[in-house]
């Protein structure tokens, strides 16, 4: 069997079915998860201001998004919407109830508005948080601050709006979360889709006396991307005909989905790639005046005439106009080069088309990124188990275990293999996708050309940042 050709049922597993179709699955991992989020939460009001020593940055931007970007992402789609604590009371407020779905409910709320009905918001959101990042990843306060108006705003907009209208549209981790998972190697999809299409009932939508019917706004008859689902297993509960599998895929597959291409999702995937390589540039760069221009408090001795708050408005300006602008533009002039070639007819379908070629690449880039945040800081990890506040305590013993990277020499080798791998998989599917548009191989390869030398181009800017 071609690895292209695998799929894998995990629902044929009779344990995991009865678990996700119990309406008390996704109560109990949400449950230990939102404990969690209110210790962290406390901890970075209350406990040392010392990142290292607080486990508000230690679990949050040291295992969490390690965890997130290297494993739950790349093999497990949004697994993590599934466990999600932000939007929890807003939900439970909506349903009245924790578990199980009352007699008498029904969705209240109004409809999300059809012109935000996009990715946008989740662009610009998640936009500014990154730039406030060297504060978040540094400042248990800020970390604690940002934290609690995600979770205070998911409440109240579950007040006016049905449903998981705040983790569909504006969430600002569901926007890269739902790009990138377009790459993971699990899907949720109908297994008959004719079955769906001619069954009038649809509880996977509207919702049955075991199932709330889905909360993410999904139809699954049609759902060919994961972009959007957020794997809360109600339509496995709803459905009457155990006609939804969660497959074990190849790589990559929704890449390749024509289906709901779209001109905010294209500039979701250059933001990543261009925050991407300015991360690594301010984070893990030598240029440290850099850095210190986007610690907005902080005010370097440089004898620059910028410091503090004009350095970080210097700063902030990069960010968004690289991430906006700058790159974009760079892209549409070789997709223009592209159209030139191959003589289509649509610039903007060429552009928004090969865009989707830039996600293999920009997800191994955050991988390779967050490789040394996990391997050189392990030890704050296992430190902060044991005292998370930072008070001193010593709670498992871990408390004393010293800071010793793990391997910091293989580190830019790892980088590179994981930057490869994305690199080749972006060739792999610009091609593709450039077949899709035109049909023969010749003129394909024409209009992927200039494309190929963008991706060469990116991946050698970023191996030169890993390697110094």
């Amino acid at each position: 069997m071609k690895l292209t050709e695998f799929k894998k049922d995990l629902l044929q597993f009779n344990l995991l079915r009865r678990l996700v179709k119990h309406r008390a699955f996704q109560f109990s991992i949400i449950l230990p998860n939102l404990f969690i989020f209110w210790l962290i939460i406390l901890a970075g009001f209350f406990g040392s201001p010392v990142g290292n020593m607080n486990i508000s940055i230690t679990f949050v931007w040291m295992l969490w998004w390690a965890a997130l970007i290297m494993i739950l992402v790349p093999f497990f789609s949004r697994l993590w919407c599934t466990m999600c604590p932000i939007p929890a009371f807003g939900e439970w407020l909506q349903r009245k109830g924790f578990i199980r779905k009352g007699e008498n409910y029904k969705p209240k709320g109004k409809n999300w508005p059809i012109k935000f009905r996009n990715i946008w918001l989740q662009n610009f959101g998640f936009l500014t948080i990154a730039t406030f990042s060297v504060l978040l990843v540094t400042r248990p306060l800020v970390t604690a601050i940002v934290l609690s108006l995600l979770f205070i705003l998911a409440t109240i907009f579950a007040f006016f709006y049905t449903k998981r209208a705040f983790c569909r549209y504006l969430c600002p981790v569901g926007g890269f979360l739902g790009i990138f998972s377009m790459f993971s190697s699990l899907e949720l999809r109908v297994k008959n889709r004719e079955l769906c299409l001619n069954h009038l009932g649809k509880e996977c939508i509207k919702g049955c006396e075991n199932s709330f019917g889905c909360p993410w706004f999904e139809y699954p008859g049609n759902m060919e991307r994961n972009n959007f689902c957020g794997l809360c297993f109600e339509c496995v509960k709803a459905c009457p005909f155990n006609n939804i599998a969660l497959r074990v895929r190849s790589f990559g597959k929704d890449i390749l989905v024509k289906a709901g291409r779209s001109i905010d999702e294209a500039w979701k995937v250059f933001i990543m790639l261009t925050l991407s390589i300015l991360y690594i540039i301010v984070m893990q760069g030598p240029w440290g005046w850099l850095k210190d221009f986007a610690n907005v408090f902080y005010e370097p001795n440089y004898n620059f005439a910028l410091k503090g708050v004009e350095g970080f408005i210097l700063y902030a300006g990069i960010f968004w106009s690289s991430s906006l602008a700058l790159t974009p533009a760079i892209f549409l002039t070789f997709s223009y080069i592209s159209k030139l070639l191959s003589k289509a007819k649509s610039l903007k379908k060429i552009f928004i088309d090969f865009s989707y070629e830039l996600i293999p690449l920009a997800l191994t880039a955050w991988i390779a990124f967050s490789i040394p945040i996990i391997l050189v800081n392990w030890s704050y990890i296992i430190n902060t188990i044991s005292d998370p506040f930072g008070f001193g305590w010593d709670i498992f013993g871990t408390k004393s275990i010293e800071w010793n990277p793990i391997l910091p020499e293989i580190i830019p080798y790892l980088q590179t293999i994981v930057l490869a791998i994305g690199l080749l998989y972006s060739i792999n599917f610009g091609f593709k996708i450039a077949f899709q548009n035109f049909g023969d191989k010749k003129v394909a390869l024409l209009a992927f050309l200039p494309q190929f030398t963008f991706l060469i181009g990116s991946s050698l800017l970023l191996l030169w940042l890993f390697l110094g």
